[in-house]
């Protein structure tokens, strides 16, 4: 078992609440993100970019384009400004391919170092392979496959297995540095040619990659072509990280981007145009790798070279944690009903933890019990009326990592259930899309336990400990220390009894 998974995940070894900032310096992009850790958690509370394109101009001419050196300049002398005045205990720098290959990258280098004291020397190949591949890894540890980051004017290709960045390699094929044209031109009748020139530079250096592994794909790009397939499919979970195509739906999305939906997303709602027109080689590069690699699934990252800096900052001991746990602490925060309650729950739970019925295998399935415990609380302050919806929506899209869509589905509906029996939560289709009829009654059971604990011990983190609920011989029994029998309240005989009804058990109350 990985040490992540593990029970003896202790609060003492927290690093400090840390604000880190890193710059991004791609191809097309420039970014400045500010990241808000909690452990081994980190979200990103300030994020913004420019679409500069400084590797526009690589296929065609060798150099930067020079107006995007002029945009660029001014954003990172307004991000530099930004950084210095919130005090942020690191800033982190990851410039990439443009200013690897572009002639007059060393003299812009040099300007930008005069001008605003900023060191853009660019990551080398391998380094920006193996952050991008960290990335991954720090928001979902059991990643296990191969990573592609495409940008501007390179793929980076790494493989990763359960927290360990394996064998990987940066190869130029970016948009720009194989587009010798006008990206948002109908390009479609030379799409032989280009990928006959993606083939000559992957041959040129060729790694080899088991297929029929996960593909996670990474960089803008890929998560707004998935965001075109949310919204041409009606997906009903708008969020990107996590989000899952099997190989013949990727391919279908692929071709139609290159092909006869090429105009469509060319010009999508909310899509930037420099974005935009990236889209189409976007689908026929993934064409190419579908093809090459025939992955069993595909997978969206929304994390990549950014929060691979942040990660390979950590402390070792840090590194080991779950994300996912430590998300939940800090989504939690701040809510004293909830503050110290959560161990005490797990403990209490972990007395009947066998009669619950399960939706994934017992490391994961304790994995997401305890997140849930760490979340009871977070409706804090809510209208009574609306707080078992509100909680699930926050849950729902809270920025946590290490879930799948699924498991972030069943927690969400745990914690409504820790509310409430009634069935009317917000998301109906995602949940009866994304669980089964039985996992929905898992959730069901589980926070119906939740509540059960809650309402025995008034939130009690004390209190909870002088209970115990376990199951004898088809009666579901909730004992308490004979110094707090006051705490047996018809409430609480109530809950004890639609809990036992669920399991379709017997109780030890009248």
């Amino acid at each position: 078992m990985s040490s992540f998974a593990q029970s003896g995940q202790k609060p003492h070894s927290l690093a400090r609440y840390q604000r880190i900032g890193v710059l991004d310096i791609g191809s097309n992009s420039v970014r400045f993100v500010v990241f808000e850790l909690f452990g081994s958690s980190f979200t990103a509370v300030y994020n913004e970019k420019v679409m500069a394109g400084l590797g526009r101009d690589l296929k065609r001419t060798g150099y930067l384009h020079p107006e995007g050196v002029e945009e660029a300049l001014c954003a990172l002398k307004r991000f530099r400004e930004i950084a210095r005045t919130q005090k942020l205990d690191r800033l982190l720098i990851g410039a990439t391919a443009a200013l690897r290959m572009a002639e007059d990258a060393s003299i812009y280098i040099a300007r930008v170092k005069r001008e605003t004291g900023l060191d853009i020397t660019p990551l080398s190949g391998k380094d920006e392979a193996r952050l991008t591949a960290q990335g991954l890894i720090a928001t979902e540890p059991r990643a296990h496959g191969i990573a592609a980051d495409l940008g501007g004017a390179s793929l980076e290709l790494v493989h990763v297995d359960h927290g360990q960045v394996g064998q990987g390699i940066s190869y130029p094929v970016g948009p720009f540095s194989v587009v010798d044209q006008d990206l948002g031109a109908d390009w479609e009748q030379d799409s032989q040619l280009i990928r006959d020139r993606i083939s000559v530079e992957i041959d040129k250096d060729p790694v080899t990659f088991i297929t029929g592994q996960p593909l996670y794909l990474i960089g803008g790009a890929w998560r707004n072509l998935a965001s075109v397939h949310q919204q041409r499919h009606l997906y009903p979970l708008k969020t990107l990280q996590a989000y899952e195509l099997m190989p013949g739906a990727a391919q279908d999305l692929a071709r139609w981007a290159y092909g006869p939906g090429r105009l469509d997303v060319l010009y999508w709602p909310d899509i930037p145009q420099r974005r935009a027109e990236t889209l189409p080689y976007c689908g026929l590069m993934l064409d190419v790798l579908l093809k090459r690699l025939k992955p069993a699934r595909i997978v969206i990252s929304s994390s990549g070279l950014r929060q691979g800096l942040v990660y390979d900052a950590m402390p070792e001991e840090l590194k080991s944690r779950d994300p996912l746990l430590d998300g939940c602490r800090d989504l939690a925060r701040g809510n004293l009903q909830g503050l110290g309650f959560d161990q005490p729950l797990i403990r209490f739970l972990s007395d009947s933890d066998h009669i619950y019925p399960a939706a994934f295998d017992a490391d994961n399935e304790s994995r997401i019990r305890r997140a849930a415990c760490h979340l009871v609380g977070i409706g804090k302050g809510l209208h009574p009326d609306y707080r078992a919806e509100l909680v699930f929506d926050e849950v729902l899209y809270a920025p946590l990592q290490g879930l799948t869509h699924k498991e972030r589905a069943y927690l969400a509906l745990m914690l409504y259930h820790s509310y409430t029996s009634k069935q009317h939560y917000t998301n109906v289709d995602a949940m009866q899309l994304l669980l089964s009829m039985r996992e929905r009654e898992a959730a069901l059971i589980y926070g119906t336990a939740i509540r059960l604990a809650v309402v025995a011990s008034g939130r009690s983190k004390s209190l909870v400990e002088k209970f115990q609920l376990y199951e004898d011989k088809g009666c579901l029994c909730l004992d308490v220390d004979e110094k707090y029998t006051d705490l047996y309240s018809e409430r609480v005989v109530h809950r004890l009894k639609g809990l036992a009804g669920l399991l379709g058990l017997t109780t030890n109350s009248a």
